[in-house]
């Protein structure tokens, strides 16, 4: 009984194991500046790239390339001659980056030099780049353009066009995603609307009015890239990003500027038969980015919005949610100084994932 009782003892005074948490890795503090970061991508345990912009007092912006090699304990800042508005790196050492200019850059040796791709042939502004090997690859353009690749760049060719069904000016690419041969480019169409007396920071309650709704189209396909089916989806939204979980499945956020009840979602789209079921959504939480980490294991990152507008206007708590299927969710740990206005997920493995905010800070998910 003695021992029995000198266990209950031990056992009650033993640390529990720490649940699932996101712990503040990095952070910029500095009083005279501030950093936000725009595009963010590890490429293993220990390999990550952020793109951001640091803001001075009375003074111009300053593009910046975030490195680490330590899995983000200590990040390493190589200025940029443009602002990166997005990032693809393929590996540690081979990356494209497309800037505020509309203008394709490119690397080999993991960020720290860049050289200017002249994008010879293209009638069309870059957005995004996505490669899904060393050869074959998409450039998302502007103008309701796409482009591909089957030699690394070298050449591109425009990809089947809608033809009058959207407007070609207010039409992008903005989103790709490829899981074996299923291959997914997604882009927007949303007509201008009426311009507010007042920037949205100001009205905020009134963001969603006069918004017009916004149509989704779609490039697939289920060869690599060899053939393609269009698809247009009238006031559908906008996708943020796309993740494919399979050949035949993918989970999409979706931002919908006109709603007041569901500005942001997430859902799953069958591409059999393109049906799209709704798995989370909540108008006290501003949904920002989502990202596998691994089979069982997706990741959603918000802005608490409970008792304020639905669209951020000022950095506000952040949030994170996991669910092992898109049907359930639960509400992670998160450390009480996070706040933002935008994040963006990165996992490159089920082991890994991080956070990156527009406030400066890096999060690193721990497990244990």
């Amino acid at each position: 009984m003695r021992h029995l009782l000198l266990w209950a003892v031990l056992a009650f005074h033993l640390p529990l194991p720490a649940a699932e948490r996101w712990e503040l890795q990095y952070f910029y503090d500095k009083s005279d500046s501030t950093l936000s970061f725009t595009d963010f991508q590890f490429l293993s345990a220990t390999e990550g790239v952020a793109a951001g912009l640091i803001l001075e007092a009375d003074r111009r912006p300053k593009p910046v390339l975030a490195l680490t090699s330590d899995g983000g304990r200590s990040w390493n800042f190589v200025p940029l001659k443009e602002t990166a508005t997005s990032l693809f790196f393929l590996n540690p050492r081979t990356g494209w980056m497309v800037s505020d200019r509309d203008r394709l850059w490119t690397t080999t040796d993991g960020g720290r030099t860049w050289t200017r791709d002249p994008l010879t042939g293209l009638r069309a502004k870059p957005i995004r780049i996505y490669f899904r090997d060393p050869s074959r690859g998409w450039l998302l353009c502007h103008a309701k353009q796409a482009y591909q690749t089957s030699d690394g760049g070298r050449s591109w060719q425009l990809l089947p066009d809608f033809e009058a069904k959207l407007p070609e000016l207010s039409s992008h690419y903005t989103r790709a995603a490829a899981f074996r041969q299923t291959v997914l480019l997604t882009g927007y169409m949303r007509p201008s609307s009426p311009r507010s007396r007042f920037p949205v920071w100001m009205e905020p309650d009134l963001a969603a009015l006069g918004i017009a709704p916004t149509t989704t189209f779609l490039l697939a396909s289920t060869d690599g890239g060899a053939d393609w089916k269009r698809y247009v989806l009238p006031n559908f939204g906008e996708i943020k990003r796309l993740s494919l979980s399979s050949g035949t499945t993918a989970f999409l956020l979706v931002h919908r500027l006109d709603s007041f009840a569901k500005p942001t979602n997430i859902l799953e789209l069958t591409l059999t038969t393109l049906g799209a079921r709704g798995v989370y959504a909540d108008k006290n939480r501003w949904i920002t980015d989502i990202a596998f980490a691994g089979p069982g294991r997706l990741f959603a990152v918000a802005l608490d919005q409970e008792g304020r507008t639905a669209h951020p206007a000022i950095p506000t708590k952040l949030r994170v949610l996991a669910s092992p299927d898109g049907r359930s969710w639960r509400e992670m740990e998160v450390d009480y100084r996070a706040e933002a206005r935008q994040a963006l997920l990165a996992s490159p493995d089920a082991d890994h994932a991080w956070i990156a905010t527009d406030t400066g800070m890096i999060l690193r998910w721990v497990k244990e």
